[in-house]
């Protein structure tokens, strides 16, 4: 193991494993039906904006058809289009269509709807804990993103 303290070792894990765990449980509350790959490439073209089938396959870490298949399914549900990548035409860059916009603001809504519902049972003691935790959640997430940058 690395130079890291066993305290830090094991916050770690419990970030991890936590993180994990409320990632996939407000997959399956929010979901309705769609897999968390599908909401997480909508919610991909709703941050960055019109991507190729490539590089979401990339991010999402999925194979090329796997993704090509996806996004074919979003598109016959309208969520998605396709157009022509201005920079190689050989290429089309994925974007939301306004009922995949629609459709990623209502899936975040429902999400936060089921954490607003077990943090509301919280005591305002752990909720104000809670709360605090928020910021150093983010700025681990920027750490780690940075570091899968370089």
């Amino acid at each position: 193991m690395s130079d890291l303290s066993t305290e830090a070792s094991d916050i770690a894990t419990g970030v991890a494993l936590a993180s994990g765990t409320m990632s996939r449980l407000l997959g399956r509350a929010a979901g309705q039906g769609r897999s968390v790959t599908a909401w997480r490439v909508l919610s991909t073209l709703d941050r960055l904006g019109p991507q190729r089938v490539g590089d979401l396959a990339v991010e999402q870490r999925v194979a090329q058809p796997t993704m090509t298949g996806l996004v074919i399914r979003m598109e016959n549900d309208q969520l998605v289009q396709r157009q022509p990548d201005p920079n190689d035409g050989r290429a089309s860059l994925v974007s939301l269509t306004s009922d995949g916009k629609e459709a990623i603001e209502a899936y975040r809504q429902r999400a936060i709807s089921s954490l607003a519902g077990g943090i509301d049972s919280f005591s305002a003691e752990e909720q104000r804990i809670l709360a605090q935790a928020v910021p150093l959640l983010q700025r681990l997430n920027d750490q780690v993103a940075a570091k899968l940058d370089r």
